[in-house]
């Protein structure tokens, strides 16, 4: 299939880019892992020099990382409390993840490569204007329709206000308690 060709031939470049892993992964030799995210499968599995190789089937994973894909968008944002589920070897799965996260696609020399050095060079620089002009325009509206609901058409509630009412909500249950208590006493008597 020609999409397992591409991800195969763009994810073991991109290890091949980021040698470092070895030194860590060597340990690793020949352990398998699952990315579940949302629909996507993800199977990888560290070479003899320590490299992880994509893969298109692998009958059993010595560790699994499921994740949803709101859960995979939190992670991108810096939530560090997504709901992440692991099994398998975990000390593996964490040294992948932990791994993982600092891989860096140079993706300025590949265009070098195809389009030049210097035309590479301000493509790039313009594409990451574009990605933090894109995600900064992204969390000012979704700021301007949170103070929206907040403020202006109430859709959500705010923290402190929700806090008071289940305050209220204890306050009043505990009252009822006493006052039970107090009518039971009434009725002995």
């Amino acid at each position: 299939m020609i999409i397992d060709t591409i991800k195969t031939k763009l994810t073991n470049h991109l290890f091949q880019q980021n040698e470092w892993l070895k030194k860590d992964l060597i340990k690793h030799r020949l352990k398998s892992i699952l990315f579940n995210v949302g629909p996507i499968h993800y199977a990888l599995i560290v070479n003899d020099s320590g490299l992880p190789e994509y893969r298109d089937q692998i009958d059993t994973y010595d560790a699994e990382i499921k994740l949803s894909i709101s859960s995979a968008i939190e992670l991108m944002r810096g939530n560090k409390k997504a709901d992440i589920e692991i099994k398998g070897d975990i000390e593996f799965a964490t040294v992948m993840s932990n791994l993982l996260r600092d891989v860096e696609w140079d993706y300025e020399d590949d265009l070098s490569d195809i389009i030049g050095d210097i035309p590479a060079y301000h493509l790039v620089k313009f594409g990451k204007k574009v990605v933090t002009t894109t995600k900064e325009t992204s969390f000012n509206i979704a700021d301007t329709f949170k103070e929206y609901w907040l403020e202006e058409k109430p859709l959500i509630a705010k923290k402190r206000l929700v806090e008071q009412f289940n305050n209220e909500v204890d306050r009043l249950r505990f009252d009822v308690d006493r006052l039970e208590l107090r009518l039971k006493s009434y009725e002995i008597l």
